[in-house]
């Protein structure tokens, strides 16, 4: 959806286009067509065709864009890079051609051109070149204070960077000890490849201590059947405490068992042993074990995790005077979040002190939060939405959308370049203070572009404008699919809130996509069980397709878990499998504590946000057909 400027808005009103800016406006609608012509010459490497369409450009907002688009094709052109990125400092495509010419001149090996334009990068393969070119300019401080830091990050670095380290290895700042700092961290990266590579470069003793720290990492369980790992008495409680470590990640009572049998035999840090034991004692409450609080209750300087974790154990429980004595243990910090408040006052009511826990749950019901909603529930309340509209001047509008930055946005849109006019976004709202960024939200909210307000206010710390966080976009054909499916729209509407926040073209890194962010390999099965034809993955970023697949996945985990709400959200952030794992094994759990018992710290807060956002929409739509108290039935032995 292309955005509308404001004067054009003002004369559809009145039927009134003003000449001037009628003018620009056609200037503008030509501008667009002549760089769409000049795009596509570009990709077709017609170049005389797309210079002479270029040259009338230059006062258009997107030609920047455009000249990258040649440039980073040419990066051996250096007169007319040097020139871009000094015409061009200010745009978002400086820095990435700067990148791509700088990799291009390491290859070629132009170290003091290089050197000349370098500013530093996150980028491995860069900073590689980047210390070469100071080896062969003689900074070699400088290089080697580079290489070290790739050298011990515990990382295998892209192979131009092999030439740095043999470089940095024959230099007088290299010593034996940076290979044994190197091999380390890539055991503890489970960078295994790396670690094996290194053992090249012992011999002796060093080579069987190596060898025996790789075997303990890998076959962790051999600590207790092969004991040469005590031959090396220094480093004996390094080995035992890196072998139960990884041995908890699949065997959790054998390498309690064995540390338990040994840690007092052996030499160990004091930090170490805190550290392992913080470790075994959280694995258990994550595997719900009933001696997790006892084993985290035992800790020594416990941390924020060993201390929410002790809350949790004694929730799973359903020991309210444990509990009562974990949340006493939390820092003032911790206790004045609304989540252990909420649990302060569930352990009050449970434990017959209903006016102190009706006090807390007033206060709580206030907020406009999951914890305020079963807080509201508790006592009967109506949830709140704590609607705060923001105000925004039309003159900080016209600002922004007037900056350069935001007018290349609104191009990139015109000419349907969303995926850029996002990346853009991001680049222009870096730059604004806290006072713009409202604007900024506004203005995206104008845009119709839902997801970006959303991000923008968060970023703004501005929380009560429920328009503006949660917007109403496809809503018609939510509500369609929602029926199909015979599910609350509103349930659809938190799961979107909470998946992409309306972005259609939202993709994460493990690959889902799209609205409600549909795996592809769950969508070819739906589309399978559906009988529809599939296209390709990339399908699943049209909104009538993602919410019909959305909704249908949701529905399936929905009957699969007997309609329980929470458990299905869970599955559709986890999937099944996990949530099956997760149930209790002997007793109902009251839903609340089952979620706060939720291992995944993501899935924990995935399921809270798509309550509240489900509740928040149900006000939003105008209905009452969801109930907090149906949401939170309890959770049945698995």
């Amino acid at each position: 959806m292309h955005f509308i400027p404001c004067f054009l808005v003002l004369a559809a009103l009145t039927g009134v286009l003003p000449n001037s800016a009628q003018a620009d406006e056609i200037s503008l609608v030509t501008q667009r067509q002549q760089f769409l012509r000049a795009e596509q010459a570009l990709n077709q490497n017609r170049d005389a065709e797309y210079f002479a369409l270029a040259s009338g450009l230059k006062d258009y907002p997107l030609y920047p864009y455009l000249q990258y688009q040649w440039l980073k094709n040419h990066l051996d052109a250096d007169g007319e890079i040097k020139q871009f990125l000094v015409n061009y400092a200010a745009s978002r495509y400086a820095a990435g051609l700067r990148q791509k010419w700088l990799l291009a001149l390491g290859k070629k090996q132009q170290w003091q051109l290089l050197l000349n334009h370098y500013q530093g990068s996150d980028d491995p393969e860069l900073q590689c070149y980047a210390g070469l070119a100071q080896v062969e300019t003689g900074q070699t401080l400088e290089a080697f204070n580079q290489a070290r830091a790739l050298w011990i990050s515990g990382k295998s670095q892209p192979d131009n960077c092999d030439a740095l380290f043999e470089a940095y290895k024959t230099s007088p700042y290299f010593n034996k000890e940076l290979i044994k700092q190197r091999f380390q961290a890539a055991l503890n990266r489970d960078n295994q490849s790396l670690a094996s590579y290194l053992t090249r470069f012992f011999s002796g003793p060093e080579l069987n201590l190596a060898n025996t720290w790789l075997k303990l990492h890998r076959q962790p369980e051999t600590l207790s059947t092969d004991g040469s790992w005590r031959e090396y008495p220094e480093q004996a409680g390094e080995l035992f405490a890196h072998a139960i470590d990884r041995w908890l990640e699949t065997d959790l009572e054998a390498a309690m068992t064995n540390w338990d049998r040994v840690k007092s035999q052996i030499s160990l840090a004091p930090a170490t042993t805190a550290f392992i034991e913080k470790r075994i004692a959280i694995a258990l409450a994550l595997k719900h074990d009933n001696r997790a609080y006892v084993r985290l209750s035992q800790l020594e300087n416990s941390d924020e995790s060993a201390r929410e974790w002790r809350v949790r154990a004694a929730l799973n429980m359903q020991n309210w005077h444990d509990v009562a004595t974990a949340i006493a243990g939390l820092n003032d910090e911790e206790k004045s979040r609304e989540k252990w408040q909420y649990w302060q006052a569930r352990g009050l009511a449970a434990t017959s002190q209903s006016a102190a826990a009706t006090s807390i749950f007033q206060q709580l019901a206030q907020n406009r939060s999951f914890y305020g909603f079963l807080a509201a529930s508790r006592i009967r309340q109506a949830i709140e939405l704590v609607d705060r509209p923001l105000v925004v001047s039309g003159q900080d509008l016209d600002i922004l959308q007037n900056h350069p930055d935001f007018q290349v946005f609104f191009e990139l849109l015109a000419v349907d370049r969303k995926p850029e006019a996002k990346r853009q976004w991001w680049y222009a709202i870096a730059k604004l203070d806290s006072h713009q960024l409202p604007a900024a939200a506004k203005l995206a909210q104008q845009a119709h572009y839902p997801a970006l307000a959303i991000a923008t206010i968060a970023k703004a710390n501005h929380w009560d404008d429920v328009d503006l966080r949660f917007p109403l976009a496809y809503v018609q054909q939510i509500q369609s699919n929602a029926a199909a499916q015979q599910l609350d729209p509103a349930l659809i509407l938190g799961l979107i809130r909470q998946e992409s926040a309306f972005d259609e073209l939202a993709d994460s890194p493990a690959g889902a996509k799209g609205l409600m962010q549909v795996m592809p390999n769950t969508g070819r099965q739906i589309a399978a069980d559906l009988r529809d034809s599939w296209d390709s993955d990339n399908s699943l970023f049209k909104p009538e397709l993602n919410l019909k697949y959305g909704a249908f996945y949701f529905k399936k985990l929905l009957r699969q878990f007997n309609d329980h709400v929470p458990l299905a959200t869970a599955a559709y952030n986890a999937g099944a499998n996990k949530v099956k794992r997760w149930l209790p094994e002997s007793r109902t759990l009251p839903a609340d504590i089952w979620i706060e018992n939720i291992p995944y710290k993501e899935t924990r807060g995935y399921v809270a946000s798509v309550l509240m956002y489900s509740l928040i929409y149900q006000q939003r739509l105008q209905r009452d057909s969801l109930k907090i108290d149906d949401l939170m039935r309890e959770v049945m032995p698995g």
